[in-house]
């Protein structure tokens, strides 16, 4: 395959990715504005923008972060994540980028993924916000996860397991390490009660990565920063834990890498090796028997396990870039 076409369908993959991503954070946060106080909300605006690495908005010089979220209207907040087309990560930017990718190899893709993808973006651009807006705060966003859920299932059923599907794969799960990492380190720089009793709750950390009812299944009720942790960074069937992206990410670099998953394996595929076995080593979570023994991660250091997983995440990227789409000329393309 050649790299641009590589290169297009891993950056499809990941701008679907971070578009649901921005979607579910979205999702999260306005179902909590009927029945939170304000300033639970600000804190909650906080957090969706932090995760999406995004400024806080416009406030005078002496307001801090957290007085300016209290300041802006959710209204505001909201579009800017949605429809400003001068933000780079708003969901309408985010989708055609996805849907420019789509467009240059549109001779390798598939019928029904182009028309999923492109029915969705002109879906999205032709809402006019306020109207949706009118109609209930929430619906707008979780219309937007139904149509690019839809568009996994379209990929999954049209898509032959041959290379572009295997890079297409490999973007939407690198996306989902970074971005998973980035909520996890956020969520426990944050959680925590501040000054004024403010504390984020664990159980709707669970509800954004969709594992509550997990949770719940495989636990207690018990809630406790170590157990969660624990559980969305190396629960393998939670399809938003960190086990679960790095898992499918290292399945699909043995089908993309030359040597088929036998050494001397390729570089990106090292460093996937090494995230999954860093997140085995850590000794963050209390084993079994969690919810009865004291959790020993409550002392240590708010993001404190994070760091070095994203700094080994953005290497990654970096890798999958240096070795599959911007190696040397000299060097060809591996095969």
């Amino acid at each position: 395959m050649l790299a641009r076409m590589a290169a297009n369908f891993y950056w499809l993959g990941r701008y679907a990715e971070r578009t649901e991503n921005t979607a579910r954070l979205l999702e999260y946060q306005l179902t909590r504005l009927v029945d939170a106080d304000a300033d639970e909300i600000a804190l909650g605006w906080r957090v969706v923008y932090r995760a999406l690495s995004q400024p806080p908005p416009p406030a005078p010089t002496d307001v801090d972060e957290a007085e300016a979220f209290l300041i802006a209207d959710a209204y505001t907040l909201t579009g800017g994540l949605v429809e400003d087309t001068t933000n780079p990560a708003s969901m309408i930017s985010c989708w055609g980028m996805a849907r420019e990718n789509a467009r240059e190899i549109r001779p390798r893709l598939p019928l029904p993924v182009w028309v999923c993808l492109n029915q969705g973006y002109l879906w999205l651009q032709e809402t006019e916000f306020a109207d949706a807006w009118g109609e209930g705060p929430v619906a707008l966003v979780s219309r937007a996860i139904d149509r690019l859920r839809l568009l996994a299932g379209v990929v999954d059923a049209n898509m032959a397991r041959d290379d572009a599907w295997r890079f297409l794969e490999l973007g939407r799960y690198v996306e989902r390490l970074q971005q998973q990492i980035v909520l996890l380190d956020v969520w426990d720089r944050i959680a925590r009660p501040d000054d004024d009793g403010l504390a984020l709750s664990w159980a709707d950390l669970l509800r954004v990565c969709g594992a509550f009812e997990p949770y719940r299944r495989d636990r207690s009720l018990t809630l406790r920063r170590g157990c969660v942790l624990g559980f969305l960074m190396r629960n393998p069937e939670v399809s938003r834990s960190l086990h679960y992206a790095t898992g499918r990410i290292e399945s699909t670099l043995r089908g993309i890498d030359p040597a088929g998953g036998r050494p001397p394996l390729a570089a990106p595929h090292r460093l996937a090796l090494r995230i999954s076995a860093a997140l085995e080593l850590d000794p963050g979570e209390p084993d079994a028997a969690a919810d009865a023994a004291p959790d020993a991660a409550a002392d240590a250091a708010p993001g404190e396990p994070f760091e070095p997983l994203t700094r080994d995440s953005r290497a990654l990227h970096d890798l999958v870039q240096a070795t599959y789409v911007d190696y040397p000329v000299t060097a060809g393309f591996p095969s």
